[in-house]
């Protein structure tokens, strides 16, 4: 066997194992990369881990030849020297066997033969390596089995390859440990991501859990459109990469929150804490200022002469008290709301003095929602602080449109979004499903304190509606609501 093609074959197949950087794609490039390399019918993959070895890999030709592709299944096993496996892995020793069924009974290992009996297969010479890093340490152990020449027959595996094969392992062995570095590093980053997101969410108890389920939901939809072969999304196939950016995107996209002060992020009424109260006083003052007008006026019972107009001050400061509360503000209340800030009382001081103030009647007369044009204006402002936070984050490759996905939740094909005013096609489909989402989630999602939540259907409808004011993508929309999307996350 000439050496130099084999050297040549060895760098390609480092600079294969370097680019793999899933470990479990990597661990099967290795089995096959080293069959090829030796011409070896079979191969298996252990990882030490913890002191025991896990059987990860195995493939065979003539099994899968014969049909019995997915006989192999995964199992750990005991660390020790009674098997092959397990004495390669604890003394860091290449073994190489002509028939593993010849080994002399003095040696402390043995071949089972369990496998071949089943399967009716017969394993005969063996190449077992340990996959080495530089400083000795044994990540695994990959074991060849059945070497064959030129005309398929079963053959010992040449000395000239011991060596080189070897040097394979221990690229496979560096390799290993690159993936396991990264897949570390990026465990500790999608925890952090979520943990900060978490967090976020959690500074309001009718926002917990919403960037979770926002990423769920949006996965949920990404993967029903890769099952897709027809209709508007055939076309279209996430992959793992695209799928990694969505989620990403998902759990970031409120990230920019930590900018929102607290008073407008978890407003319970229109009016900002304490001054209801406040109001309150001045209704009371009213109220006993009727009082003493009417006995200064000489009435003998001025308390029974003014009940019926205190009683009507009582009832409105209920009225105003639940305008307060109340998400829509209908004509009839703003009227009610402007007749008491035209009405005047004379305080103890005897100053002139008005039920409500020009600044209260700003948080009061809001049409939808709470939040005043200034909180609004504020609370949107999330979606820049998002961009900021996140464009920060050194993100590269597929994970780049992370920040500008993640800041364009808001934006609507029709303009009417924030913050840049996107229409149509300037809104990636990421967006467009984590619009969609983050909608559904807000009306599905716990009770606020100025509604109640609203069911599945009913939010729908809600989908259906910005479909056509042009404010949704009607695909989208469409597919999330034909198919029920929403049952398909367990947890709420």
């Amino acid at each position: 066997m000439e050496l130099h093609p084999q050297i040549e074959r060895l760098n390609q197949i480092g600079i294969a194992l370097s680019n793999e950087i899933q470990l479990e794609k990597l661990l099967a490039l290795i089995v096959t990369e080293a069959r090829g390399f030796t011409n070896a019918d079979a191969g298996s993959l252990y990882t030490l881990e913890k002191d025991q070895l896990y059987f990860r890999i195995a493939q065979n030709d003539t099994l899968n030849g014969k049909g019995a592709k997915g006989a192999f299944k995964p199992v750990p096993i005991p660390l020790d020297s009674r098997s092959i496996a397990g004495y390669v892995a604890l003394n860091g020793q290449l073994l190489d066997i002509e028939d593993v069924y010849m080994l002399s009974d003095s040696l402390p290992f043995s071949f089972n033969r369990d496998f071949d009996q089943k399967n009716n297969y017969r394993s005969q010479s063996m190449l077992v390596v340990p996959m080495k890093e530089p400083d000795g340490e044994v990540l695994g152990v990959l074991q060849l089995i059945n070497a064959k020449n030129d005309d398929g027959k079963v053959v010992p595996f040449p000395q000239s390859i011991i060596s080189l094969t070897m040097s394979l392992a221990s690229q496979a062995a560096v390799a290993i440990r690159n993936a396991r570095l990264i897949s570390y590093i990026k465990s500790l980053f999608e925890a952090l991501i979520r943990y900060s997101a978490s967090a976020i969410d959690a500074r309001s108890p009718h926002t917990a859990g919403h960037s979770r389920r926002v990423a769920e939901y949006s996965t949920v939809i990404a993967q029903e459109i890769n099952r897709l072969n027809d209709g508007p999304f055939k076309d279209i196939h996430f992959t793992a990469d695209e799928l990694e950016r969505l989620s990403y995107s998902a759990w970031l996209h409120d990230l920019g929150k930590i900018g929102v002060p607290e008073a407008i992020l978890d407003k319970h009424l229109r009016l900002p804490a304490g001054v209801e109260e406040t109001i309150e006083e001045r209704f009371n003052l009213c109220a006993a200022g009727l009082v003493i007008e009417a006995a200064a006026s000489g009435s003998k019972n001025p308390r029974e002469d003014t009940a019926k107009e205190r009683e009507a001050l009582k009832a409105d400061f209920q009225r105003l008290k639940n305008i307060n509360r109340a998400n829509w503000l209908p004509d009839e209340d703003e009227e009610f709301l402007n007749r008491l800030r035209a009405r005047t009382f004379y305080d103890a001081e005897g100053a002139e003095r008005t039920l409500l103030t020009d600044g209260e009647m700003v948080y009061l007369a809001v049409k939808k929602g709470n939040l005043t044009p200034d909180e609004y204006k504020t609370m949107q402002g999330h979606v820049e602080h998002t961009l900021n936070i996140v464009k920060n984050i050194p993100f590269t490759g597929h994970l780049e449109a992370v920040p500008n996905i993640a800041a364009s939740h808001h934006e609507m094909l029709n303009g009417t979004g924030y913050p840049r005013h996107l229409h149509d096609q300037e809104i990636t489909l990421e967006a467009r499903i984590l619009a969609m989402v983050d909608i559904f989630d807000a009306l599905t999602a716990i009770d606020r304190p100025y509604r109640k939540a609203a069911p599945p259907e009913r939010a729908c409808a809600i989908l259906q509606s910005d479909v056509e004011s042009g404010r949704l993508d009607k695909d989208v929309v469409d597919l999330f609501v034909s198919q029920r999307l929403w049952e398909r996350i367990t947890e709420k």
